[in-house]
Order: C-alpha cells, then sequence, then structure tokens
C-alpha cells in the first residue's frame, strides 16, 4: 500500500516543486506548502512553465513574454523584446495564454537528462510551432484553431543550461514541462554512463533524496563483467526498499533483474502494490519491468522480492502533467453498493451504474467501485494508483468506503479515527494533486432499524470519521448515509424490500433459490440511490450540477 500520511517523512528537498525552489509560482491544490531547504540548482528536479500574459495555471510558474534570463531565478527569454504574447481567456489557465517567442529561452539545470514536454496551440488561430533543445533535438508542433499539440523531447544537458529555441510559421507556446529522469545503475562494478552509481552501503538520505530504507538489509552484490556496465553487476535486498524523492506526480518506472551466471526469478512491488509477478530469466538473460505509479508523498518506493531478488538498474521519468479534458469525468471509487453488475447478476445493481442516467452527456461517469473493497484493499489493489494515472484537472473523484472497513477482515479493515482516516486523506491528496475535486460520499445505509422501528447508521464511527477528515481537508462530504436513512423512512420497513436484493425464489434465473440481502441494492433502490447522490450534488453546487437533467 501506500505510505501512510502519518508515519511518512516529508522529504524536502527534492519534493518541492520548482514554483517554490525558484520563490515564484504556487503548489497545486493540496500540495503541502514547504519551506524548501536547499534552492540551489542541485534542487530541481522539476520546472513547469506556464507562458503567456494570463494567470498560471495550478502548480506552474508563470512565465511572461517580458520575462529575461537572468542567474536568479535562473530561466528566462535571452531577448524578451522578440517576445510577444495573448491571453484568449479559454479553455483554462494553461491553454488560454501563450507566447509567441523568437528568441531562445534558457533555463539553468544541473547535467542530467530530462524529459521536455511542450503544449502548443490557440483556442482562436491555427498554429505551427517549431522546438529545438540543445540545437540539435527538434520537434514539430501543428494544431488547428482550438485544438493543442502536446510532444516530448529527450534532452541531455551537459553544461548546466538547457536552451530551447523557437520558429514556425505561427509559433505558440502555452507551457513547458521540464522533468529530471533519474537513472541508477546497482552494484560493486562499473557504472553505466548516464547513470547514479548506488552501492550496498548506499542508505537513503534526505541530503541526496535516494538510498536504500535499511543498508543492512542489502546482503550481496555482484559483479560479473558481462554483458555490459548495466547488466554486468547488481545488488539483492530483502525486506529493504529503494526509495527515492520525486515531486508528486505520475511516473513510468522501468528496471532491469537478472544475473549473467545463475536463473533469475523477482516479484516487483512499487508503492506497496505489486507491479510485476515471477519475473523469470535463465542464466545470462534479464527480465524487464515497465509501469506507471502516482505519487502522492514526495516519495518513490520500490522492493524487488524473491528467494534471490536481484536489482541491476532503474529508471524514473516523469509522465507529462494532464491537461483538462473536454468533458468532465466524475470518478467513482466504492464497493458493491457502488459498482456496476453485468447481466449474470440482474436484478442486482449499485448506484453508480444509474447515476449517469440523471445527467446529460455534458459528463462521464467512470464507475471503478468494486465489491469486497474497503478504503484500504482498493489501495492495496492499486486502484487508486489508476485513477490517478487517469484523471485530469476539471475531473471529480467521489470516494464512498465504510461497509468494509468496518469488517473484522484484516485486509479491508480500517479502524476508523486512524488508519480510515488517513487513507481517506491519500485519496483528496492525489486528487488535488492533479487538479480534481475530490468528495467524500458517507456510506450508504443499510435495510436496518432500531427498536422504535426507525432506520439506523450501522457505521457511526467511520461516518464520524469521514466526516472529521472532510473538515480537517476543506473537502465536500456528500452525506448519503443520511439521505438514505431519511429516505428509508419514508418508505417503511416492510416496504424497502422493494429496494434491496430481497428476491423469492424462482422469480430470477440469476437467484434461483431467491435471497435475502439488507445490504446490496435491486435496480430499483440503485436507481433511488442514485437520485439521491444527484440530489446531493445539486445542493452541494458542484461544477457537475449544470448537467442535471
Amino acid at each position: 500500500m501506500y505510505k501512510l500520511i502519518s508515519n511518512k517523512i516529508f522529504k524536502t528537498v527534492s519534493a518541492v516543486l520548482l514554483g517554490a525552489a525558484l520563490g515564484a509560482g504556487s503548489l497545486p491544490a493540496g500540495v503541502p506548502s514547504v519551506q524548501a531547504a536547499d534552492t540551489s540548482l542541485s534542487a530541481r528536479n522539476q520546472l513547469l512553465l506556464d507562458c503567456g500574459p494570463g494567470p498560471a495555471a495550478p502548480g506552474y510558474v508563470r512565465l511572461l513574454p517580458s520575462t529575461l534570463y537572468k542567474a536568479s531565478p535562473g530561466y528566462g527569454f535571452l531577448n524578451p523584446k522578440l517576445v510577444t504574447g495573448a491571453d484568449r481567456g479559454t479553455p483554462d489557465a494553461l491553454r488560454g495564454d501563450f507566447c509567441v517567442p523568437k528568441s531562445p529561452l534558457r533555463a539553468d539545470l544541473p547535467n542530467g537528462e530530462y524529459q521536455v514536454t511542450v503544449l502548443s496551440g490557440d483556442s482562436a488561430e491555427a498554429s505551427t510551432t517549431v522546438v529545438t533543445a540543445e540545437a540539435s533535438i527538434t520537434a514539430d508542433f501543428t494544431a488547428a484553431a482550438g485544438q493543442f499539440d502536446q510532444k516530448t523531447l529527450t534532452v541531455p544537458v551537459t553544461d548546466r543550461r538547457l536552451d530551447l529555441e523557437f520558429g514556425g510559421t505561427a509559433p505558440r507556446i502555452n507551457a513547458i514541462e521540464i522533468s529530471r529522469v533519474h537513472k541508477f545503475d546497482f552494484g560493486p562494478g562499473a557504472v553505466e554512463p548516464g547513470y547514479t552509481p548506488v552501492r550496498q552501503t548506499t542508505a537513503y538520505s534526505a541530503s541526496t533524496g535516494y538510498g536504500f530504507s535499511d543498508v543492512t538489509k542489502v546482503t550481496y552484490g555482484a559483479d560479473r563483467g558481462a554483458p555490459d556496465a548495466l547488466r554486468g553487476d547488481y545488488l539483492g535486498a530483502s525486506g529493504a526498499s529503494f526509495l527515492l524523492d520525486l515531486p508528486n506526480g505520475d511516473y513510468e518506472v522501468s528496471l532491469i533483474s537478472g544475473d549473467q551466471t545463475e536463473a533469475n526469478l523477482v516479484d516487483i512491488k512499487a508503492e506497496g502494490i505489486y507491479r510485476a509477478r515471477a519475473l523469470a530469466a535463465a542464466a545470462g538473460e534479464f527480465s524487464t519491468a515497465n509501469f506507471n505509479v502516482a505519487v502522492i508523498d514526495g516519495q518513490l518506493s520500490i522492493e524487488v522480492l524473491g528467494a534471490v531478488p536481484r536489482l541491476n538498474s532503474l529508471v524514473v521519468k516523469k509522465r507529462p502533467n494532464r491537461v483538462k479534458g473536454d468533458k468532465p469525468t466524475a470518478y467513482l471509487a466504492g464497493d458493491s453498493t457502488v459498482q456496476t453488475y453485468n447481466s449474470r447478476f440482474y436484478p442486482q445493481a449499485g448506484w453508480g451504474q444509474k447515476i449517469g442516467d440523471y445527467f446529460t452527456d455534458g459528463v462521464i461517469f467512470a464507475n471503478r467501485a468494486i465489491g469486497g473493497r474497503s478504503s484500504r484493499s482498493f489501495v492495496n489493489d492499486g486502484r487508486l494508483d489508476t485513477i490517478l494515472n487517469e484523471i485530469r484537472p476539471g475531473d471529480y473523484l467521489f470516494v464512498q468506503f465504510g461497509h468494509n472497513d468496518a469488517s473484522s477482515n484484516p485486509e479491508r479493515y480500517a479502524a476508523p479515527y486512524t488508519t480510515y482516516k488517513e487513507y481517506l486523506k491519500m485519496y483528496l491528496d492525489g486528487a488535488k494533486q492533479r487538479g480534481a475535486t475530490p468528495v467524500l460520499v458517507t456510506p450508504v445505509g443499510r435495510r436496518s432499524w432500531d427498536a422504535n422501528g426507525l432506520f439506523k447508521n450501522d457505521f457511526p464511527d467511520h461516518y464520524a470519521a469521514m466526516k472529521q477528515v472532510a473538515e480537517e481537508q476543506n473537502v465536500q462530504l456528500l452525506d448519503l448515509n443520511a439521505r438514505s436513512i431519511a429516505f428509508y423512512n419514508t418508505v417503511g420497513i416492510e416496504e424497502t424490500k422493494a429496494l434491496f436484493l430481497w428476491l423469492e425464489p424462482g422469480v430470477y434465473p440469476n437467484f434461483p433459490n431467491g435471497v435475502q440481502d439488507n445490504t446490496h441494492f435491486k435496480e430499483e433502490g440503485a436507481v433511488q440511490i442514485a437520485r439521491l447522490v444527484t440530489e446531493g450534488i445539486r445542493d452541494l453546487q458542484l461544477g457537475i450540477a449544470a448537467f442535471i437533467k
């Protein structure tokens, strides 16, 4: 699972976005504001530039056409007199304005390999732009009016300066994202050019921002000398994680595991989630693993597991920030009361499969809820990670957990006022960091009543804990528990059987023996709960309320 928020140490050096390190711009919503321990060149892992005269997008540094390159802050145009710009105001802060540069742009950076992602376009006119990095690496951008082109260049920096030149018949630069590529060579042998060496004694420190969590568990390593510097040596660590401080965001991870003289079999974990299992390689062969991972706490954790787990190399690249979509997407994270069921389960249904019926096509609902999951197991399964690798600025994340968090199953249980709150905060942080709006949804009520014949809350502690999180984190709370219980009381105890999965034997082929279920819904119940959620969206005045039918 992700490292719990209460247990993590926030690593200030490389977890700080460059906007803070440069003394300009602002952090994205939900990212803790920290004082940079080091604002020098070596602290720069990421630089986000919003080009144009308009306001900067959250998390980006404002790069005006008039910004002259100076040693401090270490970026700008070499001749701003040759740069103009415009602010169209739409479709958003990042794409609504742009620079028209006829002067090179320079950014001071530590030597190394970088990914330079350029966003180019104009909401009012067609554009044609050419970007050349370090006088040798070129990309062409073409976009019709109202369209935007985005490409990434991989650029080596050898003189502590990145220079970008611009051309084209109608050049437009909306944004530039510069992200350092982290490359590590593990083992006692020769080091591959461009890679950082990692030895058995390389312990994590905040000053370097990388290393093993416990070097006493890095128990072996070898240098075979072949077939090359990268694969010729390796390290093995059982129970120790390799840690790397990173700005929060989404990353592409690639690693190599193997041995020139012995067979290899490993499992790979990142952020506590299995990313690859049983990667096998015969002697002289090497396994590779490539996967995406969402970082929400300022640090990536990698584990290589197995009887003799070998790690030869690791490469970590920042995935480009996503821009706002044409339509907002509402992601649903939840349990079986929310999930979408196929025809084999008819007439069982979750409210997540019915809520779209209350809205126009101006909003897209992506129901990722799955039965049997709690706030904890949804994270440990990698399902939150998948959402965070897709969600865009302007999207929504609705989070309903509580039923299974109260379970006695240790893989699901989350103590209400400790781990449950910490897991919920992961969802909130992840959504906010990516420019999306999180909404906490209290667990829907069950068909359960008290001695007075009134429906009751079966999850009082998790209910109270979720309300506390909403208040502490200043996020919207949709109280579905209270809304559903109030609705059940208007229907009546016996009559609510029509809402829940109460089926007579022989009526439905999927349930030939019938069923009496006071937790899950028939279609009729799912429709009514979806109605209550829709009313909650309207009452909270969320942006997608504009699309309610």
